[in-house]
């Protein structure tokens, strides 16, 4: 038996064990929280009972044993990487009750010695957006009809397609479709389950820890939360490696499963709201149009650019934030892609009048060029909207450039930001022309023209300055009011 998932509020009792030889096994109960997860010991402290002198140990020096095995009923679960999380003395009639946090769970139990640090290698990671950003599936279906074109039959075929698989650096990467079966019976109703899902798949020649594996899938990961413009959660881990085996009652090995694994690092996503489909939208580019060679290209500038991608999906992915947030973390990463992107045409206009060299306007114009985005007549320039995010960025960071700059203007200025940041990270793909020739033609800006549309606002110059255009909307709307209540020429 071993233990298939855990989820949210699940708890598990059994024995801990921790691999000293003739070490006592004490009795512990693992919980999974919305905050990881947490395994509490009760014992007797000082020293009372023998049984219970190494737990004592472990919260005096608030030095647990750094791997951890837990027999449980249902299964055994090993702990890696346990740390002090808390402990209470007892008092009166009361026992100690101690608490640790691992930093990986593993449900299930490997080969090897438990001191051993996990290694594994292959890990395969759900998370949102991933089966619409692929468009991948595994399960086919075709109905079959009679000669009324009534359905007499579904044909359903359940098989993974080929993988779309990268080199990312010495990892092996891959997006797979995959898919499980279940069935399920009670005494009125019957059912069979077949679950179709997508997986980002990290693979070594050599086992290697966790973390290498979630380092390299966190490269996509983040690629997609441009893509799509919203927080995206890891959901689930599950790996597979040669010392994970599993056995016949005789002990023959007769397969290497994948098993769940929780981290620490990412397990607090899981309870995080699902985005809903109107959130996940469209995703400017998907996998197809990506394709390997993009995903490859994108890894390897990762490191190069990550000035730019960190600040930038950090503040993108985010759940919630200030308009402010979004101002200064984009602009912060677009300042570090401009000097990234290197001298563009034009840039002449944006430099210090004073002294003659790039300014943070120069950076941004920088970003703004490469990507060739044609606004419309509420921004006039490349120059006045780089001139523009710069004071803005400017004023909102720094107490000595006076009062923060109007909401209005920072709210424009956070929408921009976002929608420049993002398109900048498909470009790095080296798959985005399709994508920016839409933006340059101007077709997919109409929420950010009504944006300005809606606040009666432009940018009026090459120097940065907002206009108001209230007096010009209210007489363009009097002139059309005026124009329909005139008499129609067939009157």
């Amino acid at each position: 038996m071993s233990v298939e998932h855990l989820g949210i509020g699940d708890s598990l009792a059994g024995l801990l064990v921790d691999g000293v030889e003739s070490t006592p096994y004490v009795g512990a109960t693992l919980r999974l929280r919305d905050t990881g997860i947490e395994v509490e010991i009760p014992y007797l402290p000082g020293f009372a009972v023998d049984q219970f002198a190494h737990v004592d140990e472990w919260f005096r020096r608030m030095n647990p044993q750094e791997n951890l095995l837990l027999r449980t009923r249902d299964g055994n679960v090993m702990l890696f990487g346990c740390r002090w999380s808390g402990h209470s003395e007892a008092a009166g009639s009361r026992i100690g009750s101690g608490r640790i946090a691992p930093q990986e769970t593993l449900l299930f139990e490997r080969d090897g010695a438990l001191s051993d640090p996990l290694t594994v290698k292959t890990c395969r990671s759900r998370m949102d957006g991933l089966n619409r950003w692929s468009r991948l599936s595994a399960v086919e279906s075709e109905s079959r009809q009679d000669e009324s074109g009534r359905s007499t039959a579904v044909d359903i075929t359940v098989q993974s397609p080929e993988p779309v698989e990268w080199a990312q650096g010495e990892a092996t990467m891959s997006i797979r479709a995959t898919w499980t079966s279940r069935e399920t019976s009670d005494g009125y109703e019957r059912s069979h389950v077949v679950a179709n899902n997508v997986v980002i798949e990290s693979e070594w020649a050599e086992p290697r820890p966790f973390f290498d594996h979630l380092v390299e899938q966190r490269k996509v990961a983040h690629l997609l939360i441009f893509l799509f413009g919203t927080a995206l959660s890891v959901r689930e881990h599950k790996v597979q490696d040669e010392s994970i085996p599993a056995r016949l009652m005789g002990g023959e090995v007769y397969d290497h499963p994948f098993v769940e694994l929780i981290s620490a690092r990412t397990v607090r996503e899981r309870a995080q709201p699902i985005p809903t489909d109107k959130e996940l939208g469209r995703p400017h580019l998907v996998l197809q149009e990506v394709g390997a060679e993009g995903l490859a290209r994108w890894a390897e500038v990762y490191d190069q650019w990550d000035r730019f991608i960190l600040p930038a999906v950090a503040v993108v992915g985010r759940r919630q934030r200030f308009t402010e947030d979004v101002v200064m973390s984009t602009s912060m990463a677009l300042e570090a892609a401009g000097q990234l992107i290197g001298r563009r045409p034009g840039e002449d206009a944006t430099y210090d009048r004073g002294r003659g060299r790039p300014t943070m306007a120069t950076y941004v114009y920088r970003c703004l060029e490469l990507l060739g985005i044609q606004w419309g007549d509420y921004i006039p320039s490349q120059v006045g909207l780089a001139r523009a995010i710069s004071n803005n960025y400017r004023r909102v960071k720094h107490a000595d450039n006076g009062a923060f700059p109007d909401h209005v203007e920072t709210y424009l200025v956070s929408v921009i930001n976002e929608l420049v940041v993002r398109l900048l990270a498909a470009n790095l793909t080296g798959s985005a022309n399709e994508l920016l020739d839409r933006y340059r033609a101007g077709s997919e800006l109409w929420t950010v023209r009504q944006q300005f549309e809606a606040n009666h606002v432009r940018i009026g110059d090459d120097d940065g300055n907002w206009v108001s255009t209230a007096k010009d909307d209210a007489a363009n709307q009097a002139d059309q009011d005026a124009e329909a209540s005139l008499p129609s020429s067939n009157s």
